[in-house]
């Protein structure tokens, strides 16, 4: 259940033991290629292995393949971060990334910043289908921050489940569906099919957890109102004793809250750079507290450490329940009354804890506690942050509409659209992912020529100032079968990475596998002879043999590679011999 300050991995909460995932549905603020490519691995069974085995092109290019069509991400349009190592695979993932760009309402940006999953997965062996849900508060980033993650898992019935349940699931029900209704068709699809599933549910359960009761709570979405419906009717009604735990806060916020039963304590653990003095007044019973200076500062640590989960313990004073709420929404008007968020709320069971007793677990006396308490802020601390670019970025991605692609000659051309009365005065640039000799100022109708098929993408980096995010343009007359396939040749673009790859595909051992392939490779460039190939390939066909009597699904699964690759790198026969196999296999299925 709810696992607080400990850091987790995505694959331990991703897929549950046994079970493998029909879809998922994922969403985050923000988003690094790295991240997602750990989604695609998780989701095509490769979890298990050592980073040396993840670096292997052949693992990578499988794993994307695999877990292709098998989950959506949705994310804030702007806020994916461009890869240090660029490689034309992340290419590949574009369709299963749905951006998000929300209108702005008066002053300020109105984000999409909810993080929860959900996925469906199934029992291959006993055929039995569940949902899980997992809210948490950290991005599909690489972090160190402290966060925090929650996991529901529900049966899905064979009969539909009654009214209560379908009552209390219905913010989710609505949350999904406002999802869908952003998505491209496929996507869509799964979406509903996934809401259909819900209605399954009748219980997502909390076992082995302090918690009895649960409740969702999606904001920004049609007819939900985080403040009305969330702040003011549950959290704060008849709200006593708490403890907030959040990085971003604003005093209107915090002041609503500290003036629920004026004399109960209060607690508030944030960042540095968010306390005023003016916040400190209002936390004046049990203080305010930020992660000790050890944790934050880089010259003592490798990497810094500060304070990202989103926590509000309360105890309501009418029921004496006492509650956790958890998720995305920091303690700001922003969080509660125009960005796209969601939180889960957990109920205490009787007895199970208490305000001292949950404070106790997070401040206490001892070398190993992670906060201090502020006494004091600094004269020159002002608590802001300059946004000036943030919001030309944003407003370049409001004037982007469309881009178009167009066969010229050997090369492609891309040309964007945008609308001109909506571009900034100031200059922001743009050049597609992986091309950045390519960069060039935007404007209405500018273009890329003499890109090659395997450049072509949606994904793109935009430049304001300092600032260098990824976004993703829908994209006219995209040739995608043939980029893909050209992705693939540049990848797979040897005999022995053919070879490779093939036998990549037929093994059993993958960690054992990416040692045997290295040195496969290492050979048949250092020999670079046919008796070496064809010693090689005779290995590759006696466990095709194995292969076609024990998964002879694995063996069909060959032939895409077939079709994608450069008849170059097919070795000598391999394809009349598999033919072959097909046929084998087809008598085979009919005895």
């Amino acid at each position: 259940m709810a696992n607080l300050w400990n850091d987790f991995v995505y694959t331990d909460v991703m897929q549950s033991d046994g079970f493998v995932v029909d879809y998922a549905v994922l969403t985050t603020y923000s988003l690094d290629m790295p991240s997602l490519l750990s989604v695609s691995f998780t989701l095509g069974t490769m979890s298990d292995l050592s980073d040396a085995a993840m670096h292997s092109p052949h693992l990578v290019l499988e794993a994307v393949n695999k877990s292709a069509g098998k989950f959506a991400v949705f994310c804030n349009a702007g806020c994916i971060a461009v890869p240090q190592a660029n490689s034309k695979v992340y290419t590949l993932l574009e369709r299963s990334i749905v951006q998000i760009a929300l209108p702005t309402k008066g002053r300020g940006f109105v984000n999409f910043h909810p993080k929860v999953w959900v996925i469906k997965e199934t029992n291959p062996d006993t055929e039995e289908s569940q949902m899980k849900v997992v809210v948490l508060s950290r991005n599909l980033t690489c972090s160190n921050n402290l966060d925090v993650v929650c996991e529901l898992v529900g049966r899905i019935g064979t009969k539909p489940s009654t009214k209560r349940a379908r009552t209390k699931h219905k913010s989710l029900s609505d949350f999904l569906s406002w999802l869908a209704d952003r998505s491209t068709n496929k996507i869509r699809k799964q979406i509903r099919s996934l809401i259909n599933e819900l209605d399954y549910v009748e219980r997502f359960e909390l076992n082995d957890s302090p918690f009895d009761e649960y409740d969702f709570f999606p904001m920004g979405i049609d007819g939900y109102n985080g403040t009305e419906h969330c702040l003011e009717t549950e959290m704060l009604d008849h709200a006593a004793e708490m403890v907030v735990i959040s990085p971003f806060i604003d005093y209107k916020t915090l002041k609503v809250m500290s003036d629920c039963s004026p004399k109960s304590r209060k607690t508030l653990i944030t960042r540095h750079t968010s306390v005023t003095n003016e916040i400190l007044q209002l936390f004046y019973s049990d203080g305010v507290y930020v992660p000790k200076e050890v944790l934050t500062d880089k010259v003592e640590k490798d990497v810094t450490v500060n304070i990202h989960e989103k926590v509000y313990f309360i105890r309501n004073n009418q029921t004496g329940y006492n509650y956790l709420y958890l998720g995305s929404t920091n303690a700001t008007q922003n969080g509660f009354s125009r960005n796209v968020e969601f939180l889960l709320r957990l109920r205490f069971a009787p007895y199970k804890t208490s305000y001292d007793k949950y404070r106790s677990e997070l401040i206490y006396d001892g070398k190993d506690c992670l906060f201090e308490q502020v006494t004091a802020v600094p004269a020159d601390h002002t608590g802001q942050e300059n946004d000036f670019d943030e919001l030309v970025l944003r407003q370049a991605i409001a004037a982007i509409q469309k881009a178009e692609v167009q066969k010229r000659g050997e090369g492609y051309t891309v040309i964007v659209r945008c609308k001109k009365n909506r571009l900034p005065k100031e200059v922001v640039s743009l050049n597609p992912l992986g091309c950045d000799s390519k960069e060039c100022t935007l404007a209405d109708g500018m273009m890329f020529d003499k890109l090659e098929l395997a450049m072509l993408t949606e994904f793109y980096v935009l430049s304001v100032g300092n600032i260098r995010r990824v976004v993703k343009i829908d994209t006219i007359g995209m040739p995608t079968e043939e980029r893909d396939r050209a992705i693939f040749r540049n990848i797979i673009n040897t005999k022995g990475k053919f070879i490779s790859y093939i036998t990549f595909m037929l093994t059993d051992d993958v960690e054992q596998y990416v040692i045997e392939s290295q040195q496969m490779e290492r050979e048949l460039v250092a020999m670079a002879s046919p008796i070496k190939e064809q010693e090689i390939s005779v290995s590759l066909y006696e466990d095709m043999v194995r292969i076609a009597y024990t998964a002879p699904e694995r063996i069909a699964a060959i032939r895409s590679v077939i079709e994608n690759a450069d008849a170059s790198v097919i070795p000598e026969h391999f394809t009349e011999l598999y033919v072959s196999f097909e046929n084998a296999i087809k008598q085979i299925r009919r005895l």
